[in-house]
Order: structure tokens, then C-alpha cells, then sequence
């Protein structure tokens, strides 16, 4: 129940604009998140405040005062999706539901997938203030974002975004159903063809590269290996730019046997022993996929995991397993996601129980250094 005081200064909050309601915002996201203030000490959202005006955070407009500690970087936001997704997204409230898109509306979700992207960025920054994160790593949405969109966002982002690399070829594939259905010969001319973009100009401005599923048709892990090696090799030859794999599960068709059990990273990792690799979603919740991530990472230290949409079991067990130093903070933002993917992984992270160290290891840290963004503490 409310004091007068509380429903005075809640009142007070409600004629501000929304980016300045962050004592509101707070309690919103508290009692949401059902847990006691000794949960939320150990948690990702500490009470301490850092201030508005510091110079190392310059560009952060109206940063919530419980902004989680000295900076909070998403390293797993989509930047440009089309009209069809900015009206599918209200009723799009979990992963499961974006998940499932492609079979429950099929009509929709084909006709999301073929419009031209459009640059979203500034609705994603809305997010990411009404939840403190500071900054965020981004890549081109499935379908038609594109990687130009992506670098201009990041320029006009007063150094909020960093741009990471999806080979758009491999995007498109994806979102047409056709990623690892075509030929060998075709996989091939694919895993060539991203060798090459890789070189390009414009990725001397990428810190790495996004959700990449293997570009073959092989079930073998040396062979998938083999088919991977031009990317990894110039990958290698960038100063070890890290790359993204997806886990758990996928909308999209032709895909979902390397995303749930992607064993074959094993091989790819331990090939390409200094070139860091990205389990995202870290298994997205499942047990079994979750299980074959952490199979991976024990044994080979370049592979990471960001925190997208697992569960605060498997977050600490990942810990206790790696170590908070292997693992950074991620929520999938996009255009369809902007309704619940903040809180819904911030929440998981408090729920965790995080200590102090992994708090600051988990919501920057890691990712500074992996990427080497060069953000100071």
C-alpha cells in the first residue's frame, strides 16, 4: 500500500516526460519483478546512483538514477525491421510468442520478413533508457536491415551503439527459409562470398560479427568446420574479431538442428582457438541446448555466452561453471521484442543473485573486453 508521500511524488513523476520517471519506473519494475529488497542488493539494479552528467558517459540523456552500475551494455540488440513488425509487436509478449510467429501467422510473419527495413533506432534507445542500459551492441534485423543502416545508427548514436557485421546475404537466406537447404556448391559460393565482406571497408568499423548459423549442409562437425574456415580465418587475420552462434531455438526454417545442439562449435572453437565465439541466449531456457552451450564453453575458453533469455538457474549454474567473466548481458531488442526484452532479462539477472563482482563482470565488463570498446571503469 502506498504512503501519501509515494502517491504524491508518483503523481509528481506521471507530468514528467517518460525518459525522466525513473523513480516510477522503478517500483514498476520491482513489483514486477516480485522479489524483496535483499534479492535486489545482490541483483543487477543496485540502489546506488552515478551521475547524470558524467563525462564518460556523455551522449545519455536522462539516464535513470538506479541505472545498474557503472555502465550496462546490451550485446544482442537488432537495429531496422518493416511496418508489418511495428504492428505484430504489441502482441508479441515473450520469446516463445516471436518464436512461434512463423507457424501461428504465417501470412503475417512472410510478409514482415520481405519489407524493407526501416531505421528503428530511436525506438530502441526508448527502451533502453526506461531500463538504464547505457549502451548497446548492435547488427542489422532478420530480413531487410541492412549493415549501412547499422553503422549510420551507431554514428548518430553519440557513441551508444557499437555496429557489429550480419553477412546480409546469410540474413536474407534466413529469412526466406532457406538457410542450410540449398547445395553444397551454393553454401560454398555463401561462406565465400561473407569471407569477402569481411574484408570490406566498411567493416574496419564493426567490432565483430553478428548471429551467424554455419553456412553448410553437413552434420559433421570437421565438416562444418571446414565449411566455416574462410570466415574464421579472416576473422582470425582482424585481430580475433569475436562472431556470434545462436542456441536454443529460432523462428526461422532449415536451421533449428545447429541452433539447439550446436555441438559442432566444439570443433569450430578448438580449431580456431583465439578467435572469441558467442553462444547467444546460451541455450534460450532449454535444458538440453543449454547443457550442450556449457558443454562447449568447459572446454574450449574462447567461447562466451550472452545472457539472452535463459533462466536465473542456468545463469548462476553457467557461473559457477565458467565463471561471470565468460558471460555478458543480452535481451534480443528489437523492433518486435521492445514490449518485454529489458525487463524480462534484467529480471532473470536479479533473480540470480548476482554478487557485486558478477554484477559489474556480467552488465559491462565482459563485453568491453571481448569486443574491446575501450569503456573505462
Amino acid at each position: 500500500m502506498k504512503t501519501n508521500n509515494e502517491e504524491q511524488q508518483a503523481s509528481a513523476d506521471e507530468q514528467k516526460p517518460e525518459g525522466l520517471r525513473s523513480e516510477t519506473s522503478r517500483r514498476q519494475f520491482l513489483q514486477l519483478s516480485a522479489i524483496t529488497s535483499a534479492a535486489l542488493m545482490v541483483g543487477l539494479v543496485p540502489f546506488t546512483a552515478h551521475a547524470d552528467d558524467d563525462p564518460k558517459i556523455a551522449g545519455i540523456n536522462n539516464r535513470p538514477s538506479w541505472a545498474p552500475t557503472k555502465y550496462l551494455i546490451d550485446c544482442h540488440c537488432h537495429v531496422g525491421s518493416g511496418p508489418t513488425v511495428a504492428e505484430l509487436a504489441p502482441n508479441i509478449h515473450s520469446p516463445q510468442d516471436w518464436g512461434a510467429l512463423r507457424t501461428k501467422e504465417p501470412e503475417k510473419f512472410a510478409k514482415a520478413m520481405s519489407e524493407e527495413g526501416v531505421d528503428n533506432s530511436e525506438h530502441l534507445l526508448r527502451a533502453m533508457d526506461k531500463y538504464g542500459v547505457t549502451h548497446a551492441i548492435i547488427q542489422s534485423a532478420p530480413g531487410h536491415g541492412t549493415n549501412p543502416m547499422v553503422l549510420d545508427a551507431a554514428k548518430k548514436s553519440g557513441g551508444r551503439f557499437f555496429p557489429i557485421y550480419r553477412p546480409e546475404a546469410v540474413a536474407t537466406a534466413a529469412a526466406k527459409g532457406e538457410l542450410g537447404l540449398s547445395s553444397s556448391e551454393d553454401t560454398a559460393r555463401l561462406a565465400s562470398q561473407v569471407a569477402d565482406e569481411l574484408q570490406s571497408p566498411a567493416m574496419s568499423a564493426m567490432v565483430g560479427v553478428g548471429e551467424i548459423t554455419p553456412i553448410t549442409t553437413e552434420i559433421h562437425p570437421v565438416k562444418i568446420t571446414r565449411d566455416m574456415a574462410p570466415i574464421m580465418e579472416v576473422l582470425k587475420a582482424r585481430g580475433d574479431l569475436p562472431i556470434m552462434f545462436p542456441s536454443g531455438y529460432s523462428g526461422w526454417r532449415g536451421v533449428h538442428y545447429y541452433i539447439f545442439s550446436p555441438i559442432w562449435v566444439d570443433e569450430v572453437a578448438a580449431t580456431f582457438p583465439t578467435v572469441p565465439i558467442v553462444f547467444t541466449k546460451m541455450g534460450r531456457s532449454i535444458q538440453a541446448s543449454f547443457d550442450a552451450c556449457l558443454s562447449v564453453a568447459m572446454r574450449n575458453a574462447n567461447v562466451y555466452f550472452d545472457m539472452t533469455d535463459t533462466t536465473p538457474e542456468h545463469l548462476r549454474k553457467a557461473i559457477t561453471v565458467l565463471g561471470a567473466h565468460r558471460i555478458m548481458y543480452g535481451s534480443d531488442l528489437s523492433g518486435i521484442s521492445t514490449g518485454y526484452s529489458e525487463e524480462e532479462n534484467l529480471r532473470t539477472a536479479i533473480e540470480a543473485r548476482l554478487s557485486a563482482e558478477e554484477r559489474e563482470q556480467i552488465a559491462w565488463k565482459t563485453a568491453n573486453q571481448v569486443y574491446k570498446l575501450g569503456l573505462e571503469g
